[in-house]
């Protein structure tokens, strides 16, 4: 006996939720303003996923080894002149740092009532952090780099973590926004599971809007639908626009206008690539890419 259409729909929607269950969240701190924003929204995921989260501090291994230069010299703030750089001092101040981080980690997870945990670890930064992530289902951190032109970008360890993790990824953007949930379709199988996840994160504000994404007007249209057929059976309300074109700052500049606090971007052959690098750069919300 074939199952009925709603019987199927409700099926997709199990198997979707059983995929996109998300049990561990890493998050990478520092002192950076950038990491202290990413604990606070890595922890907000953590209360709406039930999950548990663990605070990653890494002891940068470059620090220790320009430490053993004859030559290395380091300027510290109101003091004249430059100080020989250190291996103890580095330590003593990392660890420090780290204390205060744990600290942060600690009292802000029994606040929300969320298990967690905090490690220290020495190494280069980048390979660590893709080796850490491959034990979380959810990898979070600080997602805004510096140019010497002070101008904001995509930070050299985001954009690697995006390009080679295997996990969810969450850049945050340096404040906290309120807002609604924004999810970018593309018609491919992971912009279906990714519906279902902004449709679960847009339950606490019950404001979801989805932009349908699609090289022409008629093929938009079709995945618009496709979109509703996947929201319905949720029960999220949700609000839709349909774009056709490979112009992306249209597509950054409809992002922007919702003033959101997340957009929900999936990583799949279907988007242009320089829709997803655009929205990476400038979209002005925190991002969570998934594949």
């Amino acid at each position: 006996m074939n199952l009925s259409e709603a019987e199927q729909q409700a099926d997709l929607v199990e198997a979707t939720e059983a995929s996109w269950s998300i049990r561990r969240i890493l998050v990478a701190l520092d002192a950076s303003t950038n990491s202290r924003v990413a604990l606070a929204a890595a922890i907000g995921l953590a209360e709406t996923f039930k999950s548990e989260i663990e605070g990653l501090f890494i002891e940068d291994i470059n620090l220790f080894r320009l430490a053993e230069l004859p030559f290395s010299r380091e300027v510290r703030f109101a003091e004249v002149g430059l100080q020989q750089l250190e291996q103890e001092s580095i330590q003593r101040r990392l660890r420090a740092r780290a204390a205060i981080l744990k600290r942060e980690l600690t009292d802000m997870a029994a606040e929300h009532d969320v298990p967690s945990s905090f490690r220290v670890i020495r190494g280069p930064v980048s390979q660590e952090l893709l080796a850490a992530a491959l034990e979380s289902d959810l990898l979070a951190l600080g997602r805004i780099g510096q140019t010497i032109l002070r101008r904001s970008h995509l930070g050299s360890t985001a954009r690697m973590v995006v390009e080679r993790a295997s996990s969810v990824v969450l850049l945050t953007t340096p404040e906290m926004v309120v807002g609604p949930i924004i999810a970018l379709y593309d018609g491919s199988p992971t912009a279906n599971r990714l519906l279902h996840l902004a449709a679960t994160l847009a339950e606490r504000s019950g404001d979801l809007r989805v932009l349908v994404w699609a090289a022409t007007d008629d093929e938009a249209f079709e995945r618009r639908q496709q979109a509703v057929e996947i929201l319905t059976p949720l029960r999220v309300q949700a609000q839709f626009q349909h774009l056709s074109g490979d112009n992306p700052l249209l597509v950054l500049e409809w992002v922007n206008r919702q003033k959101g606090s997340l957009l929900v971007l999936g990583r799949s052959d279907d988007l242009p690539p320089d829709i997803f690098q655009t929205l990476l750069d400038e979209a002005g919300q925190h991002i969570l890419v998934i594949r």
